[in-house]
């Protein structure tokens, strides 16, 4: 006989999923930050419309506001978003 055990796994739902998704990716993307802050490398994200950067040091620049919002779909990991 089977367990209740493996019956109740299958049966999660999609929000529950996603809930579980998305704490593990904002526990991943803490720990990067953090080892690339203690590394000695610059951090930039995407926060309200606009493009920051975060020096070692903590100083956060600025990098571009866009007046309209930002397509995250077609970002990829290690991507140069902004190049002078």
């Amino acid at each position: 006989m089977k367990s209740n055990k493996n019956l109740k796994n299958k049966n999660i739902s999609s929000q529950t999923e996603e809930k579980w998704l998305l704490k593990s990716a904002r526990i991943a993307s803490s720990k990067a930050i953090r080892s690339s802050i203690a590394l000695g490398l610059t951090v930039k994200f995407i926060e309200d419309n606009s493009i920051v950067e975060v020096n070692p040091k903590g100083r956060i620049i600025l990098r571009k506001k866009t007046s309209n919002k930002i397509d995250l779909s077609k970002l990829k990991k290690g991507m140069i978003l902004i190049r002078k």
